[in-house]
């Protein structure tokens, strides 16, 4: 736990980080869906939006999750 950052050593804190980027990532890609009118547009655009809006929730989801690991590797 030496060369971690205090807020990276609470393994609760980071899933609660974890859960709250991902209702903020989707609220703002909804939003988006809206504001551009995606639903109007042809089945190509949509899958796009769709597939963009998985790439980044895994990002998210894998970045948080090495952290929230190695905070629980820490713990032991």
């Amino acid at each position: 736990m030496q060369g971690m950052p205090p807020q990276a050593r609470d393994p609760k804190k980071l899933l609660l980080t974890l859960v709250v980027s991902i209702v903020v990532l989707d609220a703002a890609v909804i939003g988006l869906y809206y504001a551009l009118h995606v639903q109007d547009r042809t089945v190509r655009t949509q899958q796009t939006f769709v597939a963009v809006w998985v790439v980044l929730t895994l990002l998210v989801v894998t970045t948080l999750m090495k952290r929230i690991r190695a905070a629980r590797r820490g713990r032991r």
